[in-house]
């Protein structure tokens, strides 16, 4: 009787001869050697799995149909769909999930020979179509063909899952196990000599890629790489994913304890060009060209590093290195940051916190903290609004009038103010008018011409604008502290000079104003020249005329200052006596007594 059976290893070919005598086994057993071959290759090289088409869908409630295809059980064997064929599922399948779709092998004896042909009945063929079974959690089960075996083995290959709810069927098709590749050795696509575990090229001159195509939208193409156990888990990939839910487009995702099954987006690059590191939607926009976005839970940093430098971009919520939560640019090491234009440095910020603009070594010989900027010929650090520009002039030339140097103003209109304790203390107005410690102008310094009645000459102008009242009004103060009591009187002084021809000083001093010499090592006075002058007391060399003197000689003046002659030797005062000595004169008497009118006398200053 024949043997069927495939033993685990055929090592024996039927070897054929002219006039040999042969049997059906001679002819079973030929076979029995490729099967042992091909499957032997095909479960070697690994390909178990589904090889082509074999998709399961659903059209119609309780019904699936799986497309023609191809798939290689564990054992090598090849099981092959030759067209769709479609399952009814009964109403046991209702509100289950989890039902798998199988595809197993079959092997039945077909194309039976009549009971009168020569050598008897028996069958001509071995079908090997393979049976379709279905299973639900539950036990229930349904098989195409109907008369296949409804049992399970462990060499079946897993096509879908799917759930049955109110007769509706859905297919989940990345349960289906796939077709897959394995060789013991190095393989070498190329070469003939591969010397690593998959090699491509033989540094021929042609162009040579690896490319994996998927069909159809919600897959995924890609590269993944193991290491440690497989209970682990642990490794990376490089996928092109067109599922909607994941992000489309390149990712490099890792595998471990912390990630979810299907790993975590560590790197992502989207169709258009933009990359995401840490997320798989990079913000644009701005609809800019291309974004490279970063993103982390609290901080981000980018680190630019040499051997010695450590540079780096930092986003932080909660603040870094002393900088409040916000961004920060710089170096961790003690090295500078330096910002470059057109290949060449335009600011830099030393280590020790100084900035040079246009300099690379902030010019720092005191050891203050500074900002240097640096330039050829004229160096402007502008300060602007849409209404005002500002700026900071470092020029070897003439600007604006200015001989060379430095300049601090504005372009436009506008005044230029300086404050201390945010409170503003100077001001120059557009048109050149000085004001200190007022707001807005009500007292100001001018150098411009200000009167018609005036002569058209620069002069300076304490100015202060109308006022509702009259009264005392302080307009300028030369003030000198004095909080040692130690220290010597200072005597405040205002000087007039006409280059080498005068100078004179006005001099204040406990004892009064003093006109002097304008050299201050010089005591020496100088002349008063006035069209009147009042005073309560007058001093001429040692002698101080008070009210009362002057008061005599107001008298003396106006020819109205009455005295009487009188004489200590005779103790008498004189009168004139009505005796007249001849014609209109008359004698001068004497009497003690000083009451009578008529002995007073009156000084009168001639008229010339």
């Amino acid at each position: 009787m024949a043997d069927y059976s495939q033993p685990d290893v055929v090592p024996k070919r039927v070897r054929f001869f002219d006039g040999q005598f042969l049997q059906e086994q001679d002819f079973i057993d030929e076979q029995k050697f490729h099967l042992d071959r091909e499957r032997r290759q095909s479960r070697l090289l690994r390909f178990t799995g589904v090889a082509t088409g074999l998709t399961v869908t659903s059209d119609a409630e309780r019904r699936i149909t799986v497309a023609a295809g191809m798939a290689v059980d564990a054992l090598g064997r090849h099981l092959v769909l030759a067209a769709g064929t479609t399952l009814e599922l009964d109403e046991h399948f209702d509100d289950q999930q989890g039902i798998e779709v199988h595809l197993a092998h079959r092997e039945a004896a077909t194309d039976l020979t009549p009971d009168e042909a020569p050598g008897g009945a028996g069958a001509r063929r071995w079908d090997e179509s393979p049976r379709i079974v279905v299973v639900a959690p539950d036990g229930t089960t349904t098989v195409a063909p109907d008369d296949a075996p409804r049992d399970l083995d462990d060499h079946t290959v897993l096509l879908a899952r799917c759930a049955v709810a109110n007769g509706q069927v859905v297919v989940d098709l990345t349960a289906a196990q796939r077709s897959t590749l394995s060789v013991a050795g190095a393989l070498g696509i190329g070469t003939t000599a591969p010397g690593s575990d998959l090699e491509i090229g033989d540094y021929g001159p042609r162009d040579r890629h690896l490319t994996f195509k998927v069909g159809g939208d919600g897959r995924r193409s890609g590269i993944r790489l193991r290491a440690g156990s497989e209970s682990a888990d642990e490794g990376y990939s490089l996928e092109y994913d067109r599922r909607p839910v994941a992000g489309q487009g390149l990712h490099v995702r890792t595998y471990g304890p912390d990630d979810p099954e299907d790993g975590t987006t560590r790197l992502f690059v989207s169709p258009g060009g933009d990359v995401g590191i840490g997320t798989t939607a990079p913000v644009n926009a701005g609809a800019w060209g291309r974004v490279v976005d970063v993103l982390g839970a609290g901080s981000t940093k980018l680190s630019v590093r040499t051997a010695k430098v450590e540079g780096g971009v930092l986003a932080h919520d909660t603040g870094v290195f002393g900088a409040p939560a916000g961004m920060v640019v710089g170096t961790k090491s003690a090295s500078p940051v330096t910002l470059v234009t057109a290949g060449a440095a335009r600011l830099s910020v030393t280590a020790s916190g100084d900035v040079g603009i246009g300099s690379t070594t902030a010019a720092n010989a005191a050891g203050y903290r500074m900002v240097d900027i640096m330039g050829a010929g004229t160096v402007k650090l502008s300060v602007r609004t849409a209404n005002v520009a500002a700026a900071v002039f470092a020029h070897d030339q003439s600007l604006f009038g200015a001989p060379a140097g430095m300049s601090v103003g504005t372009l436009f209109p506008m005044p230029l103010s300086f404050f201390t304790t945010s409170t503003r203390r100077f001001t120059i107005g557009a048109d050149g008018d000085i004001s200190m410690g007022s707001e807005p102008f009500t007292a100001r310094w001018t150098t411009k011409h200000v009167d018609g009645d005036e002569p058209a000459e620069p002069h300076l102008r304490l100015h202060r604008d109308d006022t509702t009242s009259g009264g005392k009004r302080l307009f300028l103060e030369l003030f000198q502290g004095h909080g040692n009591p130690l220290q010597d009187d200072v005597y405040p002084s205002i000087r007039f000079q006409h280059s080498s021809r005068y100078w004179h000083r006005i001099e204040g001093r406990p004892d009064g104003m003093h006109i002097k010499d304008g050299n201050l090592s010089s005591d020496a006075h100088k002349d008063l020249w006035a069209g009147g002058v009042h005073a309560e007391s007058l001093t001429i060399g040692s002698v101080t005329i008070g009210q009362a003197e002057l008061a005599v000689l107001k008298k003396l003046a106006a020819g109205e200052l009455g005295i009487e002659l009188f004489s200590p030797r005779l103790s008498m005062y004189s009168y004139a006596a009505d005796v007249v000595y001849a014609d209109t004169r008359h004698y001068v008497l004497a009497h003690p007594t000083p009451s009578a009118d008529y002995r007073n006398w009156l000084i009168k200053i001639p008229a010339s």
